[in-house]
């Protein structure tokens, strides 16, 4: 994401990418719309059945974070902090009854909606949580 500069390739500051035309630039939409769902999937990866947490966490954004209202397959959203590399926490939003695998790192959890609305996840402390 380097920087444009008077009216150069790169990102502006509103993170839009820009491509120079000499004296003006424009942006390009796709690459716009890309970029943050590229984004997004490296903080969590869902398909079918399935609801990765951090599965590809950049070092730059390692130490401490978190993120919230993440739509992701099946009809969910999730919300995720992280610390050190790690999930500290993590909350499943959906319909009650609706029923999903959770993956922390090398771990999974079933997890079922309760009548609430909404299920915490916290990282498996038992070796029996394994797949």
């Amino acid at each position: 994401m380097k920087p444009s500069v008077d009216f150069g390739n790169g990102t502006a500051g509103n993170l839009f990418d820009m491509y120079s035309f000499g004296d003006s630039s424009v942006f390009q939409i796709d690459a716009n719309l890309g970029t943050p769902v590229a984004m997004i999937e490296m903080l969590v990866q869902s398909r079918p059945g399935r609801v990765e947490l951090l599965p590809a966490l950049p070092d730059a954004w390692a130490a401490t974070g978190s993120v919230t209202g993440i739509g992701v397959r099946g009809g969910f959203t999730v919300d995720v902090a992280w610390k050190a590399g790690q999930v500290t926490a993590a909350t499943l939003h959906g319909a009650p009854g609706r029923t999903t695998t959770v993956v922390l790192g090398d771990r999974s959890r079933r997890v079922t909606i309760p009548s609430s609305g909404s299920a915490t996840v916290s990282p498996p402390a038992h070796t029996s949580d394994q797949r």
